[in-house]
């Protein structure tokens, strides 16, 4: 396989890496059994939750979503022109490693391996670099002159604070404050999504640009 085709195919893997994360978690919600999954009253990890009928299903489609995004992220790394560019994919990695981490370190994991519960800790990783990863990158674009994308990255990355901070002014002095839990986390996963299937889309756009230009022959 040529390094054209390698290259068509990671930027593939950025449009599909989003589908199968984000249709993994909604499909989940539909099959998820009231007393596992209820969008006031519970987490969406608690659909990965060992013994529910949606564990494999969400918890691979987060995995397979996450590793899917590794060889994106070198996609754009190899496309960046700027420094602020290549941070961002260097976020862009640590927020799939959460989301893979989140699948892997499915709630109630230690009761099959390590003692310790790493769920927290790779949920955090997602959440907290995933809108980061979005303002870099994007600030990178515009300085490479690429205003449009870079300003829809810088925005979708706003969504996801304005998520979490919507959901905590709603709980303000509410008996049950974390009710509505999932929803800024479907909110912020959307964000992420959107945004690289944006990405993804814009590259595969200029990857097709290249591949139709006539090959001059060398003299």
């Amino acid at each position: 396989m040529t390094e054209r085709n390698w290259r068509r195919l990671a930027t593939g893997c950025g449009l599909a890496a989003p589908t199968v994360a984000l249709g993994a978690i909604v499909l989940a919600t539909l099959l998820a059994a009231p007393e596992t999954f209820t969008w006031r009253d519970r987490a969406l990890s608690d659909m990965g939750r060992y013994g529910t009928r949606t564990v494999l299903l969400f918890n691979g489609g987060l995995i397979l979503g996450g590793l899917l995004g590794i060889p994106f992220g070198w996609r754009l790394w190899v496309a960046s022109r700027t420094d602020l560019e290549r941070l961002g994919v260097v976020l862009l990695w640590g927020a799939t490693l959460g989301l893979v981490g989140v699948g892997v370190f499915f709630l109630d994991h230690t009761e099959f391996y390590l003692a310790t519960s790493l769920h927290g800790p790779a949920a955090l990783l997602f959440f907290g670099l995933a809108p980061v990863a979005q303002w870099v990158y994007g600030t990178g674009l515009v300085l490479a002159e690429k205003p449009r994308l870079g300003l829809a990255s810088i925005w979708l990355g706003l969504v996801h604070p304005l998520g979490w901070l919507g959901w905590l002014l709603s709980r303000a002095g509410s008996a049950d404050p974390m009710a509505w839990f999932a929803v800024p986390e479907f909110v912020a996963a959307v964000a992420f999504g959107s945004w690289v299937c944006l990405v993804a889309a814009d590259r595969w756009r200029q990857d097709g640009r290249n591949d139709s230009r006539p090959t001059v022959p060398s003299r």
